[in-house]
């Protein structure tokens, strides 16, 4: 008979014990790059359009949460962590022109992409050419100049380009203690537009979806928590994480129960461009959840997607660039064929899954990274 001693007893649990929670290695937050990787992979997918395998897992961008809220929000947490914390080292000021330098980056961005969407829209009768009408060349060039018009897969860019101007006050407020100011104006934004239709910005062609006033509560409350990151992570170390994770998985199961269902009262309840209240608590819910789930279980998560997510998530604008540039040559040549692709859900999900791959390749050969911003 085998003798087991006290002490190996003793040993046993802490051998047995998995050990797959996140280690912090660096300054850089590795967590958020793989979860922006991720929502920039539920953009490609869902943009990409057609019948597909992968919805199950994107959501198809009719799921209570897409992947621009995501963006959204983790822009901002990026923001303030970034910005942020170059202004403690280096000053206001320089932080400042930083992120005015970044917004005029986007503006840039957001300038070409929204003319070269249009006219090879319009050239090659997109099925989103109709969305907008350029009877007037030049009208159209002044308006997109001046921000007074988007496009399809451009809007985002625009409110992002918005974002970063108001990013350069608001690192004012919270350098100088007024964090509960900017959440109740911000707040205050977001309620006047759920009220009253209220937008911060002027009237903007085509723009359906990213209304400034609904939409800067994801990225100013993402870009507190990124600023005041060290704070809350000590106030929340205490927190059991287990217990946390499932009853954000139950909340997260309850979602989903609530989308099958697909309820008439829930529309108005989960309105995207309003970033309505229903909206806003999903959002939350999901959010907690993935980065609940991408701390405890970061290891197998890392080992089986790292490679794909990660370059994503460190590359996300050159990504979102990137697809909206293969997505249109996907379309053209599609309408060249005697069938359509998009409606062959196994031979779509294999373009789709492709494209995404042709972007991370493309990442991992830096191919245009001296023209296109990262």
């Amino acid at each position: 008979m085998s003798i087991i001693s006290h002490e190996s007893i003793l040993t046993l649990p802490r051998v047995a014990r998995l050990n797959w929670a996140y280690a912090v290695a660096d300054k850089r937050d590795l967590r958020i790059d793989l979860l922006r990787g991720f929502a920039v992979f539920v953009m490609v997918v869902n943009h990409f359009g057609g019948a597909s395998w992968l919805y199950y897992i994107t959501g198809n961008n009719s799921f209570f949460v897409s992947g621009a809220e995501a963006f959204v929000f983790i822009s901002g947490v990026v923001v303030g962590m970034v910005y942020g914390g170059i202004a403690l080292k280096q000053g206001l000021s320089v932080a400042q022109r930083k992120a005015f330098e970044r917004a005029w980056t986007l503006y840039k961005l957001t300038i070409i992409l929204t003319l070269l969407l249009a006219t090879v829209s319009t050239l090659f009768r997109l099925p989103w050419a109709d969305s907008v009408s350029i009877d007037n060349p030049l009208t159209f060039l002044i308006d997109v100049l001046l921000l007074r018009q988007t496009f399809y897969l451009s809007d985002v860019m625009l409110l992002y380009t918005f974002l970063m101007v108001a990013a350069v006050g608001a690192l004012w407020l919270l350098l100088t203690g007024r964090t509960g100011w900017l959440q109740s104006i911000s707040v205050m934004l977001w309620g006047g537009y759920q009220l009253y239709g209220i937008d911060v910005s002027w009237h903007i062609q085509n723009n359906t979806t990213f209304n400034l006033a609904a939409w800067q509560l994801l990225f100013f409350v993402g870009m507190a928590i990124g600023y005041h990151r060290e704070t809350l992570k000590t106030a929340l170390s205490t927190l059991p994480r287990l217990p946390y994770l499932i009853l954000s998985a139950l909340l997260m199961a309850i979602l989903v129960q609530i989308y099958s269902t697909e309820g008439v009262w829930s529309n108005a309840l989960f309105l995207k461009s309003a970033v309505a209240p229903g909206r806003l608590l999903a959002s939350v819910i999901v959010f907690q959840f993935a980065y609940l789930m991408a701390t405890m279980l970061w290891k197998p998560i890392f080992a089986s997607l790292g490679w794909l997510l990660m370059p994503l998530g460190q590359n996300a604008l050159y990504a979102y660039t990137i697809h909206i540039a293969l997505i249109g040559i996907v379309h053209i040549v599609n309408g060249y064929l005697p069938i359509n692709l998009a409606m062959i859900g196994t031979l779509n999900t294999s373009l789709q899954i492709m494209t995404v791959l042709t972007i991370w390749a493309m990442i991992r050969k830096q191919f245009l990274f001296n023209l296109i911003p990262r």
